[in-house]
C-alpha cells in the first residue's frame, strides 16, 4: 500500500482549496497555483519513479479490500499519465500568468484550474468504475465553468454544446455502470476483468460494450460524437484551450483502453471491429475538417479529432504492437498539442 498514489488527487485539491481561501489576493492565488502545480509534478515524479521499481502500486481507502472499497491504482501506464498531466498542469499554470486576465482569475481561474487536475489525475488513478464517473464529472464541472468564464458570446454558445454532449456522455456512462453492477456485483476493474475471463452475462456484454463505446467516445471526441470539440476548444483564453487540448479528450482514450483491454475481450471481432471502423472514420473527419478551417485553434481542433483516432485504432488492432504505438502516441500528443496551443 502506497500513500504515493494519492498524492496527485490531495495536492490539486489541497492547492485548489489555499487559492479559494486567497480569493481576494491575486498576486497570492497566482504562486500558490504555479506552486501546487510544481508539488503535483514532483508527486507525479516519485510515483512514476516507485511504479517503475516496485511495481503497481495500490491504496484502499479505509483499508477496506477489494473489490468493496475505494482503490487507488497507479502501474505504469497511470504514473506516466499522471506525469504527463502534471508537466502539463506547471507548463499551462506558468503560461496563465501572462495570459489569462485579472477579471477571470478575480472569478476564480485557478481554483477551477487545479480542481481540473484533480479530477484528471483521479480518472488515470481510480480501480473502479464508479470512481471514473466521479472522476469525469469533477471534470466536467470545472472545465464547464473554465470555459465559460467570462461570459463571452461565442464561449457561452461553444460551452452550451460542450456541457450538453458531455451531459448525455454521463447518463449514459451511470446507466451502463448501473447495468454492469446488476449483472456482475463489482465495479472494481481487476474483479470486472476477472469476471469477465468466467464468460460473464455473454448476451448483455457486447450491449454494455456499445453504451461503454458511446459514453467514452463522446469524452474522447469520436466520430461522430466530435463536433463539440472544435465548437468549443477556440473560444476559451489560450491557456484554457491548452490543457483542454493535452488532457480532456486523453481521459476518454485511455478509459477506452482500460475498458477494451480489461472488461470487453470476449467478442473481439464485434467490439474491436467496431472501434476500428470509428477510429478510421474519425481519422478522415478531422482532417477534413481541419482542411476547411481559416483560423489556428480551429484547425488544430479538427486535428485533435483526428489524432484521436490514431491512437484509437492502435487499440482496435488489440495487438502488442498496437497498443504500444497508441501509448506512445497518446503520450506525445498530450506534450505536443498543449505546446502547439501555446505557442500558436
Amino acid at each position: 500500500m502506497s500513500a504515493l498514489v494519492v498524492l496527485p488527487i490531495l495536492v490539486p485539491l489541497a492547492t485548489a482549496i489555499a487559492c479559494l481561501l486567497a480569493w481576494r489576493r491575486r498576486g497570492l492565488q497566482r504562486t500558490l497555483s504555479v506552486a501546487g502545480a510544481a508539488v503535483l509534478l514532483g508527486a507525479a515524479i516519485l510515483l512514476l519513479i516507485e511504479a517503475s521499481s516496485e511495481g503497481i502500486q495500490v491504496m484502499r481507502a479505509g483499508s477496506w479490500p477489494a473489490p468493496f472499497g475505494i482503490t487507488l491504482v497507479a502501474d505504469l501506464l497511470a504514473a506516466i499519465m499522471v506525469l504527463l498531466t502534471g508537466l502539463t498542469g506547471l507548463a499551462v499554470a506558468v503560461y496563465s500568468l501572462g495570459s489569462v486576465d485579472e477579471r477571470r482569475e478575480a472569478h476564480g481561474y485557478h481554483v477551477l484550474y487545479h480542481v481540473l487536475l484533480m479530477g484528471v489525475c483521479g480518472a488515470f488513478l481510480t480501480g473502479d468504475l464508479f470512481n471514473l464517473y466521479v472522476s469525469f464529472e469533477v471534470m466536467l464541472l470545472a472545465s464547464f465553468v473554465l470555459l465559460a468564464l467570462g461570459g463571452e458570446k461565442a464561449q457561452l454558445e461553444g460551452g452550451v454544446k460542450y456541457v450538453t454532449l458531455n451531459l448525455i456522455s454521463s447518463a449514459i456512462f451511470l446507466a451502463a455502470v448501473g447495468v454492469l453492477y446488476g449483472i456482475a456485483g463489482t465495479l472494481n476493474m481487476a474483479d470486472l476483468a476477472r469476471a469477465a475471463s468466467l464468460g460473464l452475462a455473454p448476451d448483455l456484454i457486447p450491449v454494455l460494450a456499445v453504451l461503454f463505446l458511446v459514453a467514452f467516445g463522446i469524452k474522447a471526441a469520436l466520430f461522430p460524437f466530435f463536433f463539440w470539440l472544435p465548437a468549443s476548444y477556440h473560444t476559451p483564453p489560450i491557456a484554457v484551450s491548452a490543457v483542454f487540448a493535452g488532457l480532456l479528450t486523453k481521459v476518454g482514450v485511455y478509459a477506452l483502453m482500460r475498458a477494451f483491454t480489461l472488461i470487453f475481450v470476449g467478442d473481439t471481432a464485434l467490439t474491436h471491429g467496431l472501434i476500428l471502423v470509428v477510429a478510421g472514420l474519425t481519422m478522415v473527419t478531422g482532417v477534413l475538417g481541419a482542411a476547411a478551417q481559416m483560423e489556428y485553434r480551429r484547425v488544430l481542433s479538427f486535428h485533435i479529432v483526428s489524432q484521436i483516432g490514431y491512437m484509437v485504432m492502435g487499440l482496435g488492432l488489440l495487438t502488442p504492437l498496437g497498443l504500444a504505438g497508441s501509448v506512445f502516441y497518446l503520450m506525445h500528443h498530450i506534450v505536443v498539442k498543449t505546446n502547439l496551443f501555446l505557442v500558436g
